[in-house]
């Protein structure tokens, strides 16, 4: 995962958090007050543009991302109360024409990759010392904080409030190199069904547990090519127009790289490139992810082990009181602390680390089926 890094010279101190979601927070304040925050406000991920949904709902969707991670960020610049912040996004543009419309431009842009402006708004409406930073910037620690652009500040400006522009201009750049690394893909082979299945069989194999949490059947849509990946019977095969509770589509020369790649992490090598097109029957499910994430013996043995811990019976943990309920201090999805990132709504309570959503009459998660909040009126007793 990621990692959070403190540089002290013994009179100033820097955190690059990047985008470590610790809910340690007392080991980044344990040098002494914080000068500079450096923090990513905006998460490479795929999800929701790569889904098959209409436009009102992915309008929601996107909002909803981009609501809950500038949320997240706020808790940690809160949390650590540093002189100045410097965010950051995690992707910082997309040049390939194919992809081009996943950069925040217009308002009504299905993107969650708000740029440095959006966020230091929101910053100066708390008054928090927000400061823009792009390649070649310089910023000395003192009395004062001196911040010193590699070119003129108008030109800082212009890179955001004429972005398309900015944007068209490099990507003119890049765009021989482009497709150049496109003929790099590879091309079709004639046994990537039979690959896939001695690859991925053992693996199943391995992993009950895993493919219990999955609970369905996905379609793997490379090209012409339809593979069902069958996880509740443990088989890889052709699709014979099977139900199924997910489906991926994906350029088949995309497909094969990765598979001559024996890529072990297909999040990394593949999605988060944001080139393939996703669906799914019902709520977020982390347990599919985690077998894409997962496809050497170490890894499903370490994922299989996780997913196991899941379904057992969760020991008590420590209780905190947000408004009138009791809830268990840490978060049953990534164990994040409720006592720091718990955000209630009327009856609806949010885990600001990593957006979950919890009914607070009935402890139900309301983003994914899989995990449920002990929760009971304050009131109440045990």
């Amino acid at each position: 995962g990621d990692s959070a890094l403190v540089v002290s010279d013994g009179v100033h101190r820097l955190v690059n958090q990047n985008d470590c979601r610790t809910s340690d927070l007392s080991a980044l304040l344990a040098h002494g007050p914080i000068d500079l925050h450096f923090l990513q406000y905006s998460g490479a991920i795929w999800y929701p543009m790569v889904y098959d949904e209409p436009a009102q709902r992915m309008r929601e969707l996107v909002d909803l991302k981009v609501e809950s991670q500038f949320a997240r960020a706020m808790r940690y610049v809160e949390a650590l109360n540093a002189r100045a912040i410097v965010p950051s996004a995690g992707p910082p543009c997309f040049l390939d024409p194919e992809l081009f419309a996943f950069n925040d431009i217009a308002k009504d842009s299905f993107s969650i990759f708000p740029d440095q402006t959006k966020f230091i708004a929101q910053l100066n409406a708390v008054q928090r010392h927000g400061i823009t930073n792009i390649p070649g910037t310089c910023i000395t620690l003192g009395d004062n904080i001196e911040v010193l652009h590699p070119i003129a500040e108008t030109d800082v400006q212009a890179i955001f409030s004429d972005k398309e522009s900015y944007l068209r201009t490099y990507q003119a750049d890049y765009l021989v190199w482009l497709e150049e690394m496109k003929t790099t893909w590879s091309q079709e082979s004639p046994d990537l069904l039979t690959t896939l299945k001695l690859w991925w069989e053992p693996l199943l194999a391995m992993a009950p547990a895993l493919r219990r949490g999955v609970g369905a059947a996905c379609l793997l849509r490379a090209g012409d090519l339809e593979i069902l990946i069958d996880f509740p019977n443990g088989e890889v095969r052709p699709f014979n127009n099977e139900a199924y509770g997910f489906r991926f589509e994906i350029d088949r020369r995309l497909v094969e790289t990765v598979v001559s790649q024996n890529a072990a992490d297909w999040s990394d090598k593949l999605f988060l490139s944001l080139r393939f097109k996703a669906w799914r029957s019902g709520s977020y499910n982390e347990f599919i992810y985690n077998f894409f994430k997962s496809l050497s013996v170490e890894r499903m043995q370490r994922t299989e082990a996780e997913a196991l811990k899941k379904f057992m019976r969760p020991e008590p943990s420590e209780e905190i009181t947000i408004g009138d309920y009791t809830v268990e201090r840490f978060c049953p999805h990534r164990q994040a602390d409720l006592g720091v990132f718990g955000e209630q709504d009327g009856t609806t309570l949010t885990c600001t680390l990593h957006g979950w959503k919890f009914d607070l009459e009935s402890g139900e998660c309301l983003t994914a089926d899989d995990r449920k909040l002990r929760v009971r009126r304050a009131s109440e007793p045990i």
